[in-house]
């Protein structure tokens, strides 16, 4: 008997161990996996790196590197411009600095999200956080754009999900400084901008400066473009180009208007004659869809209002979703990218409404298909229907998480 006690010592002292370290040891895995996954994809390119982002680093390393942000090089903000010539600096090839910076935001992104799910979970916080952090780091959607693509999104969707959670918080100055930290990187954050508004005007901590901070972070971290000259007008400026720079009524993103994109391509190769160009189908339908986009949003805003839904961390995130999902199916001109931050905020909702689940796949399994038409150049399955697909899982989300508000 002494000797069997003995021998089951080492078990018993080993399995406590484990069992506190459990989710320090599983975050570790899902960190590694992940790492290694970005690493083998750290090779690949794509029309955006071999057209755009590595010849925009040769201009600047060219042209002196920070000494040459008095120059616009191409249609990417001050800042992130500044970064670039930053990048020249560094013993990497081009490629490897893209990708290695927005990467380190996958983490961050992930570590966010953790915390988030930690502090919103009514059970089981740890090991939903765990989970939150493993579904963001290993989402496919989130590794290809970042290690494959070597985009930006992660960098201000972690900021902007960072000013929805202080913004729960109502502590309002940091949310906004923060939303204008993410507004810098990239215009696709005013797709968080109704929710921002929203909450301060219902919570009646309406102020105007919080607006001007957003321009005011703007201008601040684009310091070093306008020291070397540039205007401040530049600084949004850039964004209004940006704009007009893609006259079309969707750009492989499967909206309300993929539906209308895809059928005059048919008509267009198929038929082999131009019943409406895309420019022509733009400009009809350009202002239509913001106005209904608009009427979509406040309606939204309306009935919450008038429900008296609270801004508590979890109804922040399921308006924040909503309402950012909104504009991305409804607006036009839209690319397969530009739904990253809903995409992100479905992981954490999914954790916290697991019914969720089946829906939040689909998803993304929609996301991915754009991604690889993109990347492969290889549309196996048409934009319409993955708009029919889209917006059906979009009435059925909106539907169940408005319940859930109204609850």
């Amino acid at each position: 008997m002494k000797n069997e006690v003995m021998q089951g010592t080492p078990t018993d002292n080993r399995v406590p161990f484990l069992k506190k370290y459990d989710v320090i040891l599983w975050g570790c895995l899902f960190f590694i996996v992940g790492t290694v996954i970005r690493f083998a994809l750290r090779d690949l390119t794509s029309i955006d790196t071999d057209e755009f982002l590595v010849p925009w680093y040769h201009e600047i390393q060219d042209g002196g590197g920070l000494q040459y942000l008095g120059h616009q090089v191409g249609d990417y903000n001050i800042l992130y411009q500044t970064l670039i010539a930053l990048f020249t600096y560094c013993p990497l090839k081009p490629l490897y600095a893209y990708k290695l910076f927005s990467c380190c935001f996958d983490v961050l992104l992930a570590g966010l999200a953790a915390y988030i799910v930690y502090r919103a979970a009514e059970q089981s916080g740890r090991y939903k956080a765990l989970a939150a952090f493993g579904l963001v780091y290993l989402s496919p959607v989130v590794f290809i754009n970042a290690a494959w693509w070597g985009q930006c999104d992660a960098i201000y969707t972690f900021f902007g999900i960072a000013a929805l959670y202080f913004l729960s918080r109502e502590k309002d100055f940091t949310a906004f400084i923060l939303y204008g930290v993410s507004m810098t990187f990239k215009l696709q954050a005013i797709f968080l901008m109704p929710m921002m508004l929203f909450s301060v005007f219902c919570r009646k901590k309406w102020h105007l400066v919080y607006v001007l901070m957003i321009p005011a972070v703007m201008v601040l971290l684009s310091m070093g473009g306008l020291l070397a000259g540039r205007q401040i007008s530049d600084v949004f400026t850039i964004y209004l180009h940006q704009t007009a720079s893609y006259p079309s009524v969707a750009l492989n993103y499967p909206s309300v208007w993929g539906l209308l994109s895809d059928t005059g391509h048919i008509i267009n190769y198929a038929a082999g004659t131009e019943v409406l160009s895309s420019e022509t189908l733009y400009n009809v339908v350009k202002y239509p869809a913001i106005l209904i986009a608009v009427g979509v949003l406040a309606a939204y805003m309306f009935l919450w209002r008038r429900k008296g839904v609270t801004f508590t961390l979890k109804h922040t995130l399921i308006m924040a979703f909503i309402l950012a999902y909104t504009c991305v199916i409804l607006l036009p001109s839209m690319h397969e990218r530009y739904g990253y931050v809903y995409e992100i905020l479905s992981l954490i909702l999914v954790l916290l409404y697991p019914k969720l689940t089946v829906k939040v796949i689909i998803l993304h399994g929609v996301t991915l298909c754009t991604y690889i038409h993109f990347l492969s150049n290889c549309y196996f399955v048409p934009i319409a229907v993955l708009s029919v697909i889209n917006i059906v899982l979009y009435v059925l989300m909106v539907r169940f998480l408005c319940r859930e508000l109204i609850k």
